[in-house]
């Protein structure tokens, strides 16, 4: 995954909430609408293009959405009245790609602040069913012990797929997932186990599966 957003996201994603409360519906569909705008749909193609991890895009250059999956709101949704974007809100998106004609998955988050305008972030290649503040926060820690210490790699490192492994129990919080990292011209899976702590807030622990 690439990390290196612009500070104005890095701040705006630090202040969202873990899930999203209640929300308005008029609110929501208000969002909705503007999602499908055309507007936001160029904004979606340049994001999956620019936040492509480099290793695949080394390998496949040619990346172009197809179909939105899904989408979810991170954080309530707030208009002026009469605009058609949102003056502040923070969602997820995941799309069917293409990527030199072999299909996949991408998904992104997006974060409006006063001012600042739509800002994109990244989220992993693949189907995590983790959101964007947790991808956030376990991606950052898998990259920098566990993927550090299965690559031996001192470089730039991403994470450049995520496969569920088991989902039985996800409605509780509970399920665990393959992540596929990247560097130094290697790659290792990272074995991640999702579990509600003491306080149900999620947490997560990591176990290498191997390097190739």
């Amino acid at each position: 995954m690439t990390w290196r957003l612009a500070a104005v996201g890095l701040l705006a994603l630090a202040a969202l909430p873990a899930a999203a409360q209640q929300r308005p519906t008029a609110e929501v569909q208000r969002l909705e609408e503007f999602i499908r705008s055309p507007e936001h749909l160029a904004q979606v193609r340049a994001a999956i293009t620019a936040f492509e991890p480099a290793a695949l895009a080394a390998r496949c250059a040619d990346i172009r959405p197809t179909r939105g999956r899904a989408w979810q709101p991170v954080e309530d949704p707030v208009f002026d009245a009469g605009a058609k974007v949102p003056k502040t809100a923070a969602w997820q998106e995941t799309w069917e790609v293409t990527a030199c004609g072999q299909p996949g998955v991408r998904s992104l988050g997006f974060v409006i602040r006063p001012g600042q305008g739509v800002v994109p972030l990244p989220m992993f290649p693949g189907e995590s069913l983790a959101t964007l503040r947790l991808q956030h926060d376990a991606g950052q820690l898998a990259l920098t012990t566990s993927a550090s210490a299965a690559l031996q790699c001192n470089s730039r490192m991403q994470i450049i797929a995520s496969a569920v492994t088991n989902r039985t129990d996800h409605a509780r919080g509970r399920w665990s997932e393959r992540w596929t990292v990247a560097g130094c011209d290697r790659t290792a899976e990272i074995d991640v186990h999702f579990a509600p702590d003491p306080q149900g807030r999620p947490s997560y622990q990591f176990r290498n599966s191997g390097d190739r």
